[in-house]
Order: C-alpha cells, then structure tokens, then sequence
C-alpha cells in the first residue's frame, strides 16, 4: 500500500530506539485570532500524536510538525494554488523533504466548524480528526490511490485517534 508500514500507536515514545526522538510542534494562525487554550491543546495533541508514531520516526533525531489553523479564505488560496481546486477544504498537508521538519498541516477552523456542527461533536474534537489525517499524509498514507490504500488509512486514523481518547470515525471512515 501507499501508507507507512511502521506505524505503530502503541509503540509510545520509545520505539525500538535506545533514545527517543525529540519531538516539536510548531502552532500558528493566519486569518482568524484563536483561543490560546485551542493553541495549547492542539500543540499537546499533535506532540502526542508524534510520539504514537514514533515507530514511524525512529530514524531521525529530530521530528518538528508545522500546525498553522486559517479561515476559509487562506485555505481556498492554498487548495486553488497547489491543488487546483477553487474552493475552501478542511485540512491540507504539506510534506518537507528535510530530515526534522515532517511538513505542514493546515486545519482550516471555518470548515472544522461546520463539520463538527454535521457530525455532532465539538471543535476540537472535528480538529483533532482532521490533524490525524492530515499528519498520515505526511508519513506517506494516501486515501486516494486505491480502496486497500484507503482501508489501510482508515485503520492507522482509527488507531491515533484512539490514542487522543477518540472513539468516533476518522475523516477516511467517514467520508464512506
């Protein structure tokens, strides 16, 4: 499959590794002011979310993951710019070819809400989701290239999702 065979959520932060990788998160905002308590939470979800995929990172020594939450606007620029497509999404993922940066993820906040408000759960809850997605496509998990590919994302989001507490459906699940 397209995804990353060495994921393993229940490997904690160790891994196989006598020492474990140093984990960062870098968290901004670009067009919309949020809630320094959504900052923090989501800067301790994806920090967490790393060291589940540690199996996934044993071979560097550095893992930085760059979280930027928008407005529709930006992130419709940025689906027109890199994917062609004119219209607000909820999450993109950027990979870096670097050997710390695993790339950027870009939660859009306005589509979060709406998606939360149709699922019936909260915002951070739809966030959450929708960085798990968008950091499966940093390590390599593509939806959209075959239905084993898909199946095989569905379960890795399932699995760290459940490691955050969650026990909903991933996005893969729930786009049927």
């Amino acid at each position: 499959g397209g995804g990353s065979s060495n994921l393993d959520p229940s490997a904690g932060t160790g891994g196989s590794s006598s020492s474990a990788a140093a984990l960062s998160v870098l968290v901004g905002c670009q067009g919309l002011d949020a809630e320094d308590s959504l900052l923090q939470a989501l800067e301790a979800d994806g920090l967490a979310l790393l060291a589940a995929a540690a199996a996934a990172l044993e071979d560097r020594p550095r893992a930085e993951l760059s979280l930027t939450l928008c407005d529709s606007d930006f992130i419709r620029g940025l689906n027109a710019q890199w994917r062609g497509k004119d219209c607000a999404t909820d999450v993109l993922s950027f990979p870096q070819d670097d050997a710390e940066m695993l790339g950027d993820v870009v939660l859009c906040v306005d589509v979060a809400d709406r998606q939360a408000a149709e699922r019936g759960h909260e915002r951070r809850d739809e966030l959450r989701v929708l960085l798990v997605h968008g950091l499966l496509h940093l390590l390599g998990y593509d939806h959209e290239t075959s239905d084993v590919d898909a199946a095989e994302m569905s379960e890795a989001e399932g699995r760290l999702l459940g490691r955050l507490g969650w026990r909903g459906e991933g996005l893969v699940a729930a786009a049927g």
